[in-house]
């Protein structure tokens, strides 16, 4: 499981690899982004922590 600060690390990352692609032109827009990168985030601990193991619905 990673820590607190190392998902900050992590959305800190993605949210300056994304600014170089395609920068926010407002705050409202900035906002959007750091919701979406957080759920990216997210994600990607769940399925880190269901790799291999067993997953049903």
């Amino acid at each position: 499981m990673r820590t607190e600060s190392e998902i900050r690390e992590r959305i800190e990352a993605l949210e300056a690899e994304y600014d170089r692609h395609d920068p926010p032109v407002s705050a409202l827009e900035d906002e959007a982004e750091v919701a979406v990168l957080r759920a990216i985030e997210e994600l990607e601990w769940v399925l880190e922590e269901f790799d291999g193991g067993e997953f049903t619905t």
